[in-house]
């Protein structure tokens, strides 16, 4: 009897270091738990929800808050949420008018994104959620059924700042295929905004990719550099704005052309070159614009300005000799709205540029200093560019 024991014993040994038990316990281990019925199942939580009539229910579990408000672009002020037995919190609001919009909620004090939703508006800081309401007719930053472009992610290593960095390359239709080379146009984000910026929260390739299957834009590249030069954020009044910017113009063209024009098919000619930015980026773009009028024929300013100061010290050859400025900038783009919190020296900045006799293109929305202005100015200056 003990023999047999022994025996049985030692062919499950023999049997578990073969291996051939192992696909049983495996088994028994990955047994899923029996499904709960419906009617024990935690309620399902969708959020945001855009119903057909552009109204928008927003939802958020927090049993153990005691208030819960909705932030949005598209709200004067902060609204109130309820929540019911479950401590689910949830307010409609609307109609809205279509657009691309930021939200998050403020619990207990604390602004919090919307974790049911998987779309990001990147930041350096807090990245509050995107919520996209259609309109009747398609927006122009909407993912059609058009040829797309791709959009990838670089390093370069900046000599400048003396650290690696990460730009977005956008590249359209037909240029992994093709043997084409292309203008290129550098798109600068704002304060505490990142490299992804203008492609999660700009959409700039659904917005270029639908303007040039519509034969409303040239094709180009477009290059997103990183805009932050590590120098903290100076008022755009001040004196040591200019610093900043100087770093910036250091970094583009000792850094981040070589590297785009040594890694893609670009067309590294003035006439080819183009650059244009919201907030911060817009006055970096400015800068950058007038220090290399060697480099960049197009230049675009989406809610920013540059002082009469910053221009007189910089590049006195601006407003020195209007006739050949004018005759070197194919375009000089200027947009604000008229609720942004820049509107006032961003007309000046076109009051003194008038005075100086130097052409450009000046456009007043409404609206505020926010995204929603920055894809429209973005949009309305695609279409201009290396025309």
């Amino acid at each position: 009897m003990r023999k047999t024991l022994f025996l049985l014993s030692t062919l499950k040994v023999l049997l578990i270091a073969s291996g051939s038990l192992l696909p049983v316990a495996i088994a028994r281990a990955q047994t899923p738990a029996p499904e709960l019925p419906a009617a024990l199942r935690p309620p399902a939580v969708e959020s945001p929800v855009v119903h057909p009539d552009r109204t928008i229910t927003f939802s958020f579990k927090a049993p153990a808050a005691k208030q819960v408000e909705l932030s949005g672009q598209f709200l004067k002020n902060n609204q109130p949420m309820e929540k019911n037995e479950a401590g689910i919190w949830s307010l409609t609001v609307g109609p809205v008018a279509p657009d691309l919009y930021p939200y998050n909620f403020v619990v207990d004090g604390v602004g919090v994104a919307d974790p049911l939703n998987q779309a990001l508006f990147p930041n350096e800081r807090f990245k509050p959620s995107l919520v996209d309401v259609p309109g009747v007719q398609p927006a122009i930053h909407a993912e059609l059924n058009v040829p797309h472009g791709s959009v990838s992610h670089h390093f370069y290593e900046s000599k400048t700042l003396r650290r690696s960095r990460p730009p977005m390359i956008y590249t359209p239709p037909g240029y992994q295929s093709g043997k084409d080379a292309y203008p290129v146009f550098y798109l600068v984000s704002g304060t505490t905004d990142t490299a992804e910026t203008w492609f999660r929260a700009g959409r700039v390739n659904f917005i270029l990719d639908n303007l040039i299957s519509q034969k409303k834009a040239v094709p180009m590249i477009v290059v997103m550099p990183y805009g932050n030069m590590m120098m903290g954020a100076p008022m755009p009044s001040s004196p040591e704005v200019a610093e900043m910017y100087k770093v910036f113009n250091d970094e583009l063209v000792n850094d981040i052309m070589p590297y785009v024009e040594g890694s893609h098919r670009v067309l590294a000619e003035r006439g080819t070159r183009a650059i244009a930015g919201f907030s911060r980026g817009g006055g970096q773009s400015l800068f950058a614009g007038f220090m290399n009028p060697d480099k960049f024929a197009w230049v675009g300013s989406y809610s920013a300005y540059l002082t009469p100061e910053v221009c007189g010290k910089h590049f006195p050859a601006l407003t020195a000799d209007a006739a050949a400025t004018n005759d070197r900038l194919k375009l000089l783009w200027l947009g604000v709205g008229r609720e942004d919190f820049l509107y006032k020296p961003a007309v000046e900045f076109e009051a003194y540029l008038k005075e100086k006799n130097i052409r450009h293109t000046w456009l007043e929305t409404g609206g505020g200093h926010t995204w929603m202005n920055a894809r429209h100015y973005l949009a309305e200056t695609l279409q201009l560019f290396f025309k």
